[in-house]
């Protein structure tokens, strides 16, 4: 498999002649291709999808942050050195809510103290959030020195988006996988679509062409042709404009099976 993978690749690339030659290989190899080869061309964007930070709410438009104020945190207590430090061992309680669901918070709770639904519960060195049957466990990495005397002085919308921003990389993990799913398995899937609905059009051109591809070997030019603009969508990718990948790849896949075409080797029956 693999070595029929890396023919595919070649003769991809390169634009050879006998490249028609491959279609006597099953569809499903170059299916197979095509999915290996989008996942690829994907990298860039899967990266930058772990690394975005909180602002991923602003593109996608979901509101993260969109909730009923944080107030009256306790001014005995403040983050330092990825650790929540009060002056003593009292339990303080706040509150918040998303979309009128009072979440209960407790601050500076003991290490032994487990999240209840709707609650989150900030321990010396962790956190944890419950949201329903959901447990989301996570640390203080993404704080800077926060005394809660400073939040107290923001209003409480701004508070509550100011601790959001400080757990957003422990939930980084935990968003990044089902927005890759999103958005690369939405990529895919309307590559796929693509492919298959210009190899449909592409048949139009049976009425005037005699020697052209029937359908499943037109379907496999179409991935022959995807081969150099995946590998561009890849370049531009890694330097950060992933953005305008897909425009690149609609635009050249149509083109390069127009040359793949015109350098058959005519000795070659399709």
């Amino acid at each position: 498999m693999n070595r029929s993978l890396g023919t595919i690749f070649k003769k991809g690339l390169t634009f050879s002649a006998d490249s028609f030659l491959l279609f006597k290989w099953p569809l499903r190899k170059f299916l197979f291709y095509f999915f290996l080869l989008n996942l690829i061309m994907f990298i860039p964007l899967t990266y930058s999808i772990y690394q975005l930070d909180s602002s991923i709410q602003t593109l996608l438009g979901i509101q993260l942050t969109d909730a009923a104020g944080l107030a009256g945190l306790p001014e005995p207590c403040e983050i330092v050195n990825e650790e929540l430090i009060c002056e003593d061992d009292t339990i303080y309680e706040a509150s918040f809510s998303v979309n009128d669901q009072p979440i209960r918070v407790v601050i500076n709770a003991s290490e032994t103290m487990t999240a209840e639904s709707y609650e989150l519960i900030m321990r010396k060195q962790t956190a944890e959030l419950r949201l329903a049957d959901a447990t989301l466990r996570m640390d203080y990495r993404g704080f800077d020195y926060t005394p809660f005397s400073d939040l107290n002085q923001e209003d409480p919308d701004t508070a509550y988006t100011l601790l959001f921003d400080g757990f957003y990389p422990s939930l980084r993990p935990f968003l990044a996988l089902p927005l890759t799913f999103i958005f690369v398995g939405g990529y895919i899937l309307t590559n796929t679509v693509l492919l298959f609905t210009l190899a449909g059009f592409a048949m139009l051109f049976k009425l005037t062409i005699y020697d052209l591809p029937r359908y499943p070997n037109m379907v496999k030019l179409f991935i022959l042709a995807s081969t150099v603009p995946g590998v561009i969508n890849l370049i531009i990718g890694l330097f950060g404009l992933s953005a305008f990948s897909s425009l690149v790849y609609n635009f050249l896949t149509p083109f390069f099976v127009y040359v793949l075409y015109r350098r058959k080797d005519p000795e070659i029956k399709v």
